[in-house]
């Protein structure tokens, strides 16, 4: 993998333009352009960054969200809406990624295509890590771009065989990278919504596409899967400070509802509001915005953990009294929507992305902006699909975004924090030979304990039978189950995402079946 670093500044005393360099064949290569999304002229210039923000939220166009004529107007002159000003323009994506593009200017862009085609001539990956600031002032917020839309005269990079990595520089040193023979991974998967706030409750469907990721790895065997049940705040750290009985989890992966606002702090309340709030109902005064995750609580309602409480308890973890024991988590990845937002905040460390790794933890992957139940499934089946091949969790990242689908508008909400700089764009196994001819991992379903255990053992074609009839037993139970629970359900949205459901089981069966009829 081939590696190119774009490093990001503020300018002290300038608030409409920033500092951007790369390491090129000739040296360092600087450029101070404005910041891009400026409408009109300055001092009486509007930062249209945050419409590019609720562009980007959105999956269609909704007039509702952009009800300033003036707005509009820009949008118009800026190729996103039609001329009837009533849809997205094709192409808006791509709009945005070469004003992006074109803001960097001539000599950094020279250096990018230099590097896009090295890669492309080396038949490898290039990896573009974008570097912040941890000080970035509240005015400036580079963070706030989406850069990951980079788009020269072809195409989005991200189409040309280049992965994004973020990397905030603040001033602790990196934590050291944890490489592992096999990676064991705890799965939250909260159903949690909340009506005061728009939040509908989620079907489990991200946990089947986990499993089906894990288990038609090429590698199987290197990843061990678990299920935290239930899925609360409570029995995550539970689980995590008690670790005697249970292997040590290198990955956590919610699953579920996340939320940029306000809580109420106070005890027995915990209500969430939007960011403009500023009381809560009991007459508390609200904080200030930042991440939330929807956990659940013991009565299956809403329980919102902050991205400052799921860091600190995270980032006590990896100090140890013991230098050489187990690694603990290693790497988060977060399907919440917003989870990698921290927009109109004083910090960049208010999201919940960026707070994990503020305290220590090496690689966060999280959703930019919301995303669709079926993109995200399709998003994390790939990615564990690409991890248990060894690969490194930028090319996972990007195989991921490649199968929520090129041609729509999803694909680019997922990101990946890094806080190490390995060059091979977070490599999580060690080198080491194959495992004998016939020894696998089988990653087994949950059972009443909460936990499943891999195990490893010969794999004759008695066996392999038994697994596969086992399997195709519990698929047959859930194919059923999830056909009554289309009958009987009249909400249009939660049909189709059981419909969807329904569809990746009858394929995973049809597998099964002719597996079956193989031995």
């Amino acid at each position: 993998m081939n590696t190119l670093e774009l490093r990001f500044y503020p300018i002290e005393g300038k608030q409409h333009s920033f500092k951007v360099s790369v390491e090129g064949s000739s040296g360092e290569v600087h450029y101070e352009p404005e910041l891009p999304f400026l409408d009109g002229e300055i001092p009486d210039v509007v930062d249209r960054r945050f419409t590019i923000v609720k562009v980007l939220e959105s999956t269609k166009f909704d007039n509702n969200t952009f009800e300033d004529e003036n707005e509009q107007a820009w949008m118009l002159r800026t190729s996103l809406l039609l001329s009837e000003g009533n849809d997205f323009k094709p192409g808006y994506l791509a709009a945005i990624g070469s004003i992006l593009y074109q803001v960097l200017g001539n000599s950094i862009q020279q250096v990018i295509e230099t590097a896009v085609a090295d890669a492309k001539r080396d038949r490898t990956w290039l990896h573009i890590r974008l570097r912040f600031p941890s000080d970035d002032p509240k005015f400036v917020h580079l963070t706030d771009y989406p850069w990951e839309l980079l788009h020269n005269d072809y195409d989005f990079l991200a189409h040309q065989g280049v992965t994004f990595s973020r990397y905030i520089a603040y001033g602790s040193p990196c934590p050291n990278l944890p490489t592992v023979e096999q990676l064991n991974v705890l799965l939250i998967s909260s159903g949690a919504g909340d009506k005061r706030l728009g939040l509908q409750s989620l079907p489990a469907l991200e946990q089947e596409a986990i499993a089906q990721g894990l288990q038609q790895a090429k590698n199987e065997g290197l990843i061990q899967l678990e299920i935290l049940a239930p899925p609360t705040w409570n029995a995550l750290r539970t689980r995590l400070l008690e670790r005697r009985n249970a292997a040590v989890p290198h990955v956590l992966h919610f699953d579920g509802h996340g939320f940029f606002g306000k809580r109420c702090n106070l005890a027995g309340c915990r209500k969430a509001y939007k960011q403009s709030a500023t009381r809560c109902e009991c007459s508390a005064t609200l904080g200030e915005a930042q991440g939330y995750l929807l956990f659940e609580q013991s009565d299956s309602t809403a329980d919102y953990v902050s991205a400052r409480e799921l860091g600190e308890m995270l980032g006590n973890l990896e100090r140890r009294e013991q230098p050489n024991s187990d690694w603990g988590v290693t790497l988060v990845v977060l399907s919440a929507c917003r989870s990698g937002m921290s927009r109109l905040s004083e910090t960049v460390f208010n999201g919940v992305a960026q707070k994990l790794i503020g305290q220590g933890i090496p690689a966060v992957v999280a959703m930019q902006y919301s995303v669709r139940v079926d993109a995200a499934s399709a998003f994390s089946e790939d990615f564990y699909k690409s991890l248990g091949q060894k690969e490194s969790l930028a090319i996972a990242l990007r195989r991921g975004q490649s199968a929520m689908g090129i041609e729509g508008n999803q694909w680019y909400r997922p990101v990946l924090y890094l806080r190490w700089e390995d060059n091979e764009g977070g490599k999580l196994f060690k080198d080491s030979p194959e495992r004998p001819n016939g020894e696998s991992q089988v990653i087994l379903s949950k059972d009443d304990s909460s936990v499943n255990i891999g195990a490893t053992f010969s794999s004759p074609d008695n066996v392999k039978r038994k697994i596969l009839t086992e399997r195709q037993e519990k698929l047959e139970k859930e194919y059923t189950l999830i056909n009554q629970q289309i009958d009987e359900t009249i909400d249009e949205v939660l049909r189709s995402r059981l419909e969807l459901k329904a569809e990746r089981i009858f394929r995973d069966l049809e597998k099964v079946k002719s597996d079956l009829s193989k031995l």
